[in-house]
């Protein structure tokens, strides 16, 4: 294959609806430390704008890498219908190769309804429509992966998902460098189920609320603190652990402790936020195979860019950008 990354996923229509109501509310009896987002029961909610963007985490994660100099080709499954020739269209607009993006005749392109809260930074709620998405097939040959570098496995909730996730690591050639950000089907399923995965996993990207529930899935453990679940991650068996902290940055763990605190960023909305910091993270490392901290400077700061603007994607940077703005 002659790219540098195949990202596998989700390819949705995110509508994005900004409110100036709601609050966000504590769980402190949950030991998870969820948050919950709440309006009064029956109430009319006014939204002050609505956004229409691309998204999903492998359409994201494909421009990233692709605005960042990387040869990306995608594997996703869209409708017969003109929202999924709009997000054709816009991954060709961006240099992806499409010629693994298949066509649903049956299901609809999947949509996202993002609420976001104005008042309070960092705070959104996702309903997803899978939709044309829980119907993606692995349709690829062992030796069409041949020579491939990297693949960037997003997170993937079709419910024939540990098929899927089956062929893709018994299909991979052991040269091809797998980055995964499993999804919450994936982290309910636990431990045991995906242990196998893990093991054969070179990097794993979870936020905090995610690390938390995959090892509380294996034991019981007392001390939820980051560092602590780096090293309880690590022991299920990737190469490099991640875990992405919002506002107080992101820590990883290779053998030892690494630490990159935010970046300056004017908080507009924080959808895709996880997605850029995924794309800058596995991009440095595809240029800079061992410099981990140099991985985490270019996750948090594509991150910090991407969520000073409305839309998973429009904030991406490229080579150049990233270079001057960690260089400020």
């Amino acid at each position: 294959m002659n790219y540098d990354i195949l990202t596998i996923g989700g390819v949705m229509r995110d509508i994005i609806f900004l409110t100036k109501e709601g609050q966000v509310i504590d769980t402190p009896e949950n030991p998870l430390q969820t948050k919950l987002i709440g309006f009064e029961l029956g109430a009319k909610v006014y939204v002050d704008k609505v956004y229409f963007e691309p998204g999903g985490g492998a359409c994201n994660t494909a421009v990233g890498f692709s605005k960042l100099g990387l040869k990306s080709i995608m594997m996703g499954r869209i409708g017969e219908d003109r929202e999924g020739q709009q997000l054709l269209k816009k991954l060709k607009q961006n240099r992806i190769g499409t010629k693994l993006i298949q066509i649903d005749k049956k299901n609809s392109t999947g949509f996202s309804f993002i609420l976001g809260l104005k008042k309070v930074k960092r705070a959104h709620v996702i309903l997803a429509y899978r939709g044309a998405n829980d119907a993606l097939s692995f349709k690829i040959k062992k030796q069409d992966l041949k020579g491939l570098p990297w693949l960037y496995l997003s997170s993937l909730s079709l419910p024939a998902w540990e098929d899927f996730l089956n062929h893709v690591f018994s299909l991979t050639d052991s040269q091809t460098k797998i980055a995964w950000n499993p999804s919450n089907v994936q982290l309910k399923a636990g431990f045991k189920k995906i242990n196998k995965y893990l093991k054969k996993t070179s990097v794993l990207i979870l936020n905090e609320d995610e690390a938390r529930e995959l090892v509380l899935s294996r034991k019981k453990v007392k001390d939820l603190k980051v560092k602590n679940l780096l090293k309880e991650l690590s022991f299920m068996g990737p190469q490099i652990v991640v875990i992405t902290c919002g506002k107080k940055g992101a820590q990883a763990y290779a053998n030892k402790f690494y630490y990159q605190g935010p970046a300056p960023a004017k908080v507009i909305n924080t959808t895709g936020a996880g997605d850029s910091f995924s794309s800058g993270f596995v991009s440095s490392l595809f240029y800079h195979p061992e410099d981990i901290k140099k991985a985490l400077k270019w996750g948090v700061f594509n991150s910090a860019s991407v969520i000073s603007q409305i839309g998973a994607q429009k904030g991406f940077l490229n080579k150049k950008q990233i270079s001057q703005v960690i260089k400020k």
